[in-house]
């Protein structure tokens, strides 16, 4: 029989949130939240495997320890070490387990990098002096400020090298924005980056830098409207980068040569979405999209995202030619390319964030993390997939968890995805199984919008909110009541930002629902302009704003918040209070409207969480309290 996961099973929930492989293939380093294996905490700490070994505590501390690197030889670990509240660039000697701290920035500093003869790491980092925050500031970026960042002008970095035996740091750059995604040309005289939030633009910009600091090179030019662009360096000094994503069209891969400035599309045809936008119920750091390269041959290596799966993809970057190399009822996403060895990501409906090691010549797969998750060995749930249509015909993908030893029809909750071009699938959600562990059934639909379906299926979303988004949504429970899996009478929709707005859309357009939960929800267009990314919220509306009352009014139209009055859904809202990305006077109109509407209503309010917060590695207690809360929501109302 599966255990129940309760809320305070958060507490026996460690995550591996950065990892590494070894430059032979044979052992990796991993930042879990984690000082036992079994315990969680609201901090990392370094562990290392051999594979087919156990794993080990590299280096206890009672300080974060983060972004782990192995050297070129093998030998030595860089990483982060937190030093007086801020990180610090460290390395750690395999052979004697010593650590050696080698920068003091007062704002602390980003991630290090190798440089192919080991000699020197780079990284990102600030020498401006701390900012008072009790005093006033002046805003005057395009880009002032990033959810779970905070203001640019407080994390503003460049990038920088220092000798990995102990120096002086050198900066090589100077925009004044928010550098990242640092990496070495192969013969390490050139290093390419990201940055955005400059002073000048809302873009972000991929270049390159000598390593003496002397030449700077633009690569691309990118509006933010999904994801920034990955890039990767070929064997030669050229460069693979992904194309663009704005906002529902199909991303291509494109190779730009620094030498001439000319760019060379691969012209790909996929199958789904380079990177996507698969969205879990959990931390998410190791899932982030890259692109890794096979220096022998120039094939890349990244994970497609095909409707609800992560795939290991290859492309030969000589002819555009490829293959999906691993794929299964599982998602995975590349880390590191070690020879014939990937390290890999992988997550299922049932299983957390693990490490595994892929075989490129055998295709086999090992694992390559230890954390104790017996306890999660059998899902509260039995999966089915289900496959039907929209009102009009269009063919939409979904899943429903049925809860263990229960019997149908069951009280279900719709977990609706956000992004909104994003995706729920095969990957693991503490939420779900919160659900299914307390009886409900949960209806998981990817309706339209959602990515990795075409770009005829996502786009269908601009400027339409919901219509067919809300529609897939009734299509896939009418569907399961069909199934006999779903009790009409005691239907629940949940979800957080664009799951939160389809929430309050659904709440105030029907009344088939026993209760909602609209966690960091969208419910005023006009509001989300004061959001930390007002050039996409255009995009989304297909008009732009602050033209007169003719622009504004799909702004308006489009709100959950202009038909409130109609609600008669008892509804919770849960707010972040550092939340950037839906600020909380999205919430705080939503409770005010239903209050004044007289619909039943309460809101939770989480001090010090960003939007992602329940997903991130801090506020233990609160995320516990966040869960406890869903369930005791719907227990209200859809179980008497």
């Amino acid at each position: 029989m599966a255990a129940a996961f309760t809320a305070e099973d958060l507490a026996r929930f460690p995550e591996i949130v950065a990892a590494d492989l070894a430059p032979d293939g044979g052992s990796t380093v991993y930042a879990a939240t984690t000082r036992d294996g079994r315990t969680a905490l609201e901090q990392t700490l370094l562990w290392r495997q051999e594979l087919g070994g156990a794993a080990e505590l590299l280096s206890d501390s009672d300080r974060t320890q983060s972004a782990p690197s192995f050297s070129p030889d093998g030998s030595r670990i860089a990483f982060l070490q937190e030093v007086d509240g801020h990180s610090q660039v460290a390395v750690l000697d395999l052979a004697d387990r010593s650590t050696t701290v080698l920068t003091g920035f007062a704002r602390g500093a980003g991630a290090p990098r190798w440089s192919p003869d080991g000699a020197t790491l780079a990284f990102t980092a600030s020498d401006a002096p701390v900012r008072d925050a009790r005093r006033p500031y002046r805003v005057t970026r395009p880009v002032w400020r990033r959810d779970g960042m905070g203001l640019v002008e407080d994390v503003r970095a460049d990038v920088w090298t220092v000798p990995a035996a102990g120096g002086t740091p050198t900066r090589l750059t100077f925009h004044d924005g928010v550098a990242g995604n640092v990496q070495w040309s192969p013969d390490g005289s050139t290093l390419l980056y990201d940055t955005f939030a400059e002073p000048s633009t809302a873009a972000v910009t991929v270049r390159t830098v000598t390593a003496d600091g002397a030449r700077t090179h633009v690569v691309v030019e990118s509006d933010r409207l999904i994801a920034p662009p990955s890039a990767a360096w070929l064997s030669d000094g050229r460069i693979v980068r992904t194309s663009e994503w704005e906002v529902y069209q199909q991303v291509d891969l494109v190779v730009h040569d620094p030498a001439t400035g000319a760019d060379t599309p691969l012209g790909l045809t996929l199958d789904g979405q380079i990177g996507g936008m698969m969205q879990m119920g959990m931390n998410s750091a190791l899932f982030e999209p890259k692109l890794l390269v096979d220096r022998a041959t120039d094939d890349v290596y990244f994970h497609l995202q095909t409707g609800g799966r992560l795939s290991l993809h290859r492309i030969a970057t000589a002819d555009g030619q490829g293959e999906t190399v691993h794929t299964g009822d599982f998602s995975v996403v590349p880390i590191v390319l070690r020879g014939s060895r990937v390290l890999l990501a992988r997550t299922t409906f049932a299983d957390p964030a693990t490490l595994t090691v892929f075989d490129l010549t055998d295709r086999s797969e090992v694992p390559a993390s230890g954390l104790d998750r017996a306890w999660l060995a059998e899902p509260p749930f039995t999966v089915h997939e289900l496959h039907f249509t929209g009102a009009d015909g269009t063919p939409v993908e979904g899943w429903f968890l049925e809860p263990v030893g229960g019997e149908g029809p069951y009280p279900t909750v719709v977990n609706i995805h956000g992004g909104p071009f994003a995706v729920y699938g095969h990957g693991f959600s503490m939420d779900d199984h919160l659900f299914t562990s307390a009886g409900y059934g949960v209806l998981l639909v990817n309706f339209r919008g959602s990515s990795g379906y075409g770009e005829d299926f996502a786009k269908v979303l601009v400027a339409d909110w919901g219509n067919h988004d809300a529609g897939d949504i009734h299509a896939g429970l009418d569907h399961a009541i069909s199934l006999g899996l779903v009790d009409p009478d005691r239907l629940g929709s949940f979800g957080l930002s664009g799951g939160g707005y389809l929430t309050s859309w659904l709440v105030t357009h029907s009344d088939r629902f026993a209760a909602g939960i609209a966690e960091c929800p969208v419910t005023d267009w006009n509001g989300m302009i004061g959001s930390d990314i007002p050039q996409v919220v255009g995009a989304w509306m297909g008009e732009e704003p602050g033209h007169g009352p003719v622009s504004m009014a799909p702004y308006v139209r489009q709100s959950p918040a202009t038909y409130a009055a109609d609600c008669i859904t008892p509804t919770l809202v849960i707010e972040h209070e550092d939340d950037l990305r839906c600020p909380t006077g999205q919430g705080d109109v939503f409770y005010n409207l239903l209050h004044l509407a007289g619909c039943p209503t309460e809101m939770l309010r989480l001090p010090g969480m960003s939007h992602i917060g329940p997903y991130v590695v801090a506020d233990l207690a609160g995320r516990i309290e966040r869960l406890a809360a869903l369930t005791e929501w719907f227990d209200r109302y859809l179980k008497p």
